[in-house]
């Protein structure tokens, strides 16, 4: 069951503006680190035989490039006059034949047709369609302000009385939407009305407001850091808001009124156009109930767990469970996403007992204990931001927000404070005991500072407790990781049934604003049909075919397409283990690696018994050179947190040395150290070393890829909220081969935000990104020059798909014309999100695969719930092992080589069954998952760096904006004899 929340009330003031004072009709209203059920599985283009103005690099002999109740998509379709088989009108065929010119407004290519191949399956997903009405509804501003009052019963000593009228915006969306909740309940403007809002700026009414504008009023809520806001001392701290409403007018008609009716007539096909604007309004609409009872985070609702439901994870965090709900545009109507979902809060409790399972320990531990600089740095980035409240001054629990956690302890940290009229030096413990008559228990622990350098104020952890509520946007460890997808993984059939719960306990129509608003969601979700594509055909050595079942393969008995040669190889040991387990261990990889068909001679042994004490560039170079070594296998320790990255940073940046690491229980422990263990290794190895594992059967590849084709693949690491390494790092990888297994790569760092402070998404470096993709791939085929390219794009959200279509595509075809003027391939731009909500679920289950019964790999969905314009798709390529299955939503930005729908989504799904890690297909295309790996490995690059420096990461000019010191860019420049290594699998 969705607990339900109670609202407390405040006072609304005379309004300031020539409205009168009147009280109206109470408004009734319902209202990483978000973490997802998790789900385990893991026409021809124009070129120019001219060489003028040529600047591709001279060509090498190196490689030959290789030529019932419920909503189905039929009755839905009936309803608007259609069929599931489209009958198609001539202006709908020559849109067809004159792709190029068919684009949506914002530039995009519209749907070729439906897709034909694979099996016919029918298919449950988590999408409710949704009626509304026709007309308008009115767009208003909202500017909300503080001001901090001074009732005359306050005391004049506790007051800022510099601030007394010092007026600020309030940030809070929770206290925003508290202030026009009651300015709405009595405000007599509204009386009447219907009216939602965003708890940022955005106010939609259903009818036209009848004031003199703008409106200015003035609201008063109880002081959220009083104790008991409703109780008898809640009118001595109040907190007074100045509201100020006033009427968005649009360009183009010069009125505040959003017409619904744009959205009837794009599913009506008198508009091409989508009214972002439309869609905004009636999401905000269905949001505002929801947003006031529960608590909101991104599309997500949340609400605390009860007794029965607590699921702690270690770190002083909590499981808190909700749903998801969002608007999206599916073929024939709109529809309301839902779906569960699971977030990380902090659990309410002292800061004593926070800091001690931080350190692993226990509080009694903390008085006996000095902590270190490195116990206060693991704290404060935990700590840093949380709101606290102090439990030493009886009922009013006044609230801050932590600073830092300081060095320094309560006896020794001293500062000045007033007494008498003189000022006085006194530490902190020493004021406690005087001022509040207490002797810390705790004074060998460091203090909190809870303002900034400029108002510093100081607390003893032992008298601050963390506040509940508090979403936890810090990235989770690895248990705490496991305990997350223990608790929340659910099979199709469970997590629908929570869906179908939530829907009809939510019961959306019978929310008095929605119904106000003249929307009606439907009780029963979408149902449709999918198709599953025929897997392809794999070939390994000697032309040996294996076909997957269930997204799988087996690769016994069978070998390497192309086996790696590996003449002289390392074996070092920072563990502390025999050379017993090393040999045996070496055997078995040697043996495995053979019978695979890698050239492998025996190992070099190396042992470094202590890796705290040695210079690992240097003990790495100083072997390289020895041996004249080519690979180092590398046992690493598991107490030695920061070793894998010292290793990662001096091989691929600096000494330019493939490297594998093991950890060191899978060498010593015999049932660990098993041959299927020790083959997965092998898997990486000979990518690493220049062989191929398997490739795509020559048969099974489309002839539009027949031709000189590169493949690239595209992603941005962005440095998680509590990292101080604040760059992104983006990461490009180019196919060098007709069969699209092996890959170069090109990183770049690059600012996490613009000038104006805004989160930046845009690859900006992405000309030379793939300038340098391109010289390596003609380099590479001996002088071929890509007569297509198809790039897949990861990270980015709807929101950007104009802006990543502008900036990104234009970069790819900046980077074409400087290789050669006339230079211009066909270029296929398609993103690809996995973090979405939409899910399906076989309707049969006998339909479904494995014990989770998910959809089967080669699931494909490109009606129903797809875009009413866009060229769009969902593909689930992988076979879910746990929780339910998440398809992979795929956009077509740009298509100049005019694929097909079975052409792409065929094309799509091979590129999912030649990653080199594993024998399945998986999740997403292998460059997507290439380009995520290599940002990933700059990112442990930079972050191993800045280890070893004491310098900061990124430095600021004068205004603010960050620019990257050249220490970032040497930290991840890998070395050029690993370029096209494929070091990052």
């Amino acid at each position: 069951m969705l607990p339900r929340r109670g609202r407390g009330r405040g006072t609304v003031l005379p309004p300031s503006s020539g409205v009168g004072r009147g009280r109206g009709r109470g408004q009734s209203s319902s209202r990483r680190q978000q973490f997802e059920d998790p789900e385990v599985g893991a026409g021809q283009p124009q070129t120019s035989q001219s060489h003028s103005q040529r600047t591709w690099p001279q060509r090498p002999p190196i490689e030959e490039h290789e030529t019932s109740a419920q909503h189905t998509y039929h009755e839905v379709a009936k309803t608007r006059g259609k069929t599931s088989e489209r009958n198609v009108n001539p202006e709908e065929l020559g849109l067809q034949f004159k792709r190029k010119v068919a684009v949506s407004p914002a530039g995009l290519p519209t749907r070729p047709g439906e897709g034909t191949l694979g099996k016919r399956i029918r298919l449950l997903s988590n999408c409710f369609p949704i009626k509304f009405p026709s007309g308008n509804v009115y767009h208003y501003d909202v500017s909300i302000v503080q001001k901090r009052r001074n009732p005359e019963n306050e005391d004049e000593n506790t007051t800022n009385r510099a601030a007394r009228d010092h007026k600020y915006r309030c940030l809070s969306t929770k206290q925003n939407r508290h202030v026009v909740e009651l300015m709405l309940s009595t405000n007599p403007i509204f009386d009447g009305s219907y009216a939602a809002y965003d708890g940022k700026k955005n106010l939609y009414t259903r009818d036209l407001l009848r004031a003199h504008f703008p409106v200015k009023c003035e609201v008063v809520l109880p002081d959220e850091d009083a104790e008991n806001p409703g109780g008898p001392q809640a009118n001595l701290r109040q907190t007074a808001f100045e509201v100020e409403i006033k009427p968005v007018n649009k360009t183009e008609t010069n009125s505040c009124a959003v017409s619904l009716d744009s959205l009837h007539s794009l599913y009506e096909k008198r508009a091409h156009s989508v009214p972002q604007e439309t869609i905004m309004a009636l999401e905000t609409i269905l949001r505002h109930g929801p947003c006031l009872r529960f608590t909101p985070i991104g599309r997500s609702f949340f609400f605390p767990p009860g007794p029965q439901d607590l699921h702690p994870l270690g770190g002083g965090l909590e499981i808190w469970f909700g749903f998801h709900q969002s608007i999206r545009l599916g073929q024939w109507d709109p529809v309301v996403n839902i779906d569960t979902s699971a977030t990380t809060f902090y659990q309410k409790r002292p800061v004593l007992e926070f800091m001690a399972e931080c350190l692993n320990k226990t509080v009694g531990d903390l008085r006996r204990r000095v902590l270190s600089n490195i116990d206060i740095r693991v704290i404060n980035n935990k700590l840093k931001n949380l709101r606290i409240e102090v439990n030493h001054l009886g009922t009013y629990r006044r609230k801050y927000r932590i600073f830092k956690l300081l060095k320094d302890n309560a006896h020794r940290l001293k500062f000045d404070m007033e007494d008498n009229g003189r000022t006085v030096t006194t530490t902190v413990a020493t004021y406690f005991r005087e001022r509040y008559r207490r002797n810390l228990d705790f004074p060998n622990l460091p203090c909190l500072q809870v303002h900034p350098e400029n108002k510093k104020r100081y607390l003893p952890v032992e008298v601050c407790d963390i506040l509940a509520g508090q979403h936890c946007k810090k990235n989770l460890d690895a248990r705490q990781k496991a305990e997350m997808i223990k608790f929340t993984s659910a099979p199709p059939k469970e997590r629908f049934a929570k869906i179908r719960g939530i829907a009809t306990q939510e019961d959306m129509n019978s929310d008095r604003l929605v119904r106000g608003f003249g929307m009606e969601v439907s009780r029963v979700p979408l149902s449709l049909e999918g198709r599953v594509l025929d897997s392809p055909s794999l070939v390994y050595k000697d032309d040996a075919r294996v076909t997957p079942k269930d997204g799988s393969w087996n690769m016994r008995q069978r070998k390497f397409l192309r086996g790696a040669h590996i003449e002289s190889w390392v074996l070092l040991s920072f563990a502390n283990i025999s050379r017993r387990d090393l040999q045996r261990f070496s055997e078995l990889l040697v043996t495995t690696g053979r019978d695979m068909d890698i050239s492998i001679n025996d190992p070099q042994f190396v042992d470094i018994i202590d890796p705290t004490r040695c210079d690992v560039r240097r003990e790495l170079s100083e072997m390289k050179t020895k041996y004249n070594a080519t690979l180092a296998v590398i046992v690493v320790p598991a107490s030695e947190k920061l070793l894998y990255g010292k290793i990662k940073k001096a091989a691929e940046t600096t000494v330019g040395l493939v490297t594998q690491c093991i950890k060191e229980g899978n060498v010593v422990n015999p049932k660990k150290c098993t041959p299927q263990l020790v083959g997965n290794l092998c898997l990486k190895i000979n990518s690493k070393m220049g062989g191929e594992n398997h490739s795509l059967f020559r048969g099974e590849i489309l002839p539009i890829m027949c031709k000189p084709v590169i493949v690239i693949g595209a992603d941005v690491n962005h440095p998680g909220p509590s990292r101080g390494i604040k760059p992104s790092l983006a990461a490009c990888v180019g196919s060098l081969d007709s069969r699209f297994s092996r890959y170069a790569v090109s990183i770049r760092a690059q600012q996490n935000v613009d000038e104006n402070r805004k989160s930046l998404e845009i690859i900006v470096d992405l000309k030379a990104m793939v300038l340098e993709l391109m010289k390596t791939f003609y380099q590479h085929t001996r002088g071929k020059k890509p007569e297509k390219i198809i790039f897949f794009r990861d990270g980015v959200s709807e929101g950007q798909f104009e802006q990543v279509r502008n900036r990104e595509v234009s970069a790819v075809r900046s980077a074409c014309r400087t290789l050669q003027k006339d230079y211009e391939p066909g270029i296929t731009f398609l993103v690809v999100q996995k973090r979405h909500h939409v899910r399906f679920m076989p309707e049969n289950p006998r339909e479904g695969v494995g014990a989770m019964q998910n959809v089967p790999p080669g699931t494909t969905v490109d009606t129903a719930v797809t875009h009413p314009v866009n060229f769009d798709y969902y593909l689930c390529s992988h076979y879910g092992l746990k929780g339910t299955s998440r398809p992979s939503h795929y956009t077509v930005l740009e298509d100049d080589n005019e694929f097909g729908a079975d052409e792409i989504q065929k094309l799509t799904y091979q590129l999912c069954h030649t990653y080199a890690r594993c024998t399945r297909s998986i999740s997403l295309p292998v460059p997507v998952a290439y380009a995520d790996l290599a940002a990933s490995r700059a990112r442990v690059h930079l972050e191993s760096a800045m280890e070893e420096s004491t310098s900061s990461s990124d430095t600021s000019d004068g205004d603010g904006a960050q620019i990257l010191p050249e220490s970032v860019i040497d930290a991840i420049r890998v070395d050029p004899l690993l370029i096209k290594s494929m070091y990052f699998v």
